[in-house]
């Protein structure tokens, strides 16, 4: 994940679109290379530009707590990519694992930092995986655009 914008928080982020994007990478799960372009290495299968009012829903969703302190697995095979841009410069990007419950964010989201454990450098967050009204937000913008990775029947994130 391209880190230029760990500094700044997610819901300061200035954009002017986002585009979400159903992948499939290879050993490095980011959609974003090392000079913060839309990496080579991954297989992009669709790309959707959000209209306004869902690209606001969404950037406030991921910036409240409610859309997290559910638990996660450890795998991050993320399939899904929240790409944010400026006047078609990527300024943010936000990736997705459904099968283990996790996002990780190139901005920082102080939402998401919940179940704290630790002190200084040794500091963890055990309750950082999505919650179900969020993964359930999430999933219907990948049905209403016929994304690949949706959320399983019966996942264990989800009952």
């Amino acid at each position: 994940m391209f880190n230029w914008a760990k500094k700044n928080s997610l819901i300061s982020l200035k954009f002017d679109k986002i585009i979400i994007y159903d992948y499939e990478h290879g050993e490095d799960p980011s959609i974003i290379d090392s000079k913060g372009l839309l990496s080579k290495l991954v297989k992009i299968k669709k790309q959707i530009e959000l209209d306004k009012a869902t690209s606001n829903k969404l950037n406030l969703k991921l910036s409240k707590k409610e859309s997290y302190g559910n638990s996660h697995a450890d795998c991050f095979e993320p399939h899904l990519g929240i790409v944010y841009y400026l006047k078609n410069a990527i300024v943010g990007d936000v990736l997705i694992c459904f099968d283990c419950n996790r996002l990780n964010s190139s901005t920082d989201i102080p939402a998401q930092k919940q179940g704290k454990h630790g002190k200084s450098e040794n500091v963890y967050y055990t309750l950082d995986g999505l919650s179900k009204s969020f993964r359930h937000f999430i999933n219907e913008l990948l049905k209403k655009y016929s994304f690949s990775h949706q959320i399983k029947l019966g996942s264990m994130f989800d009952k």
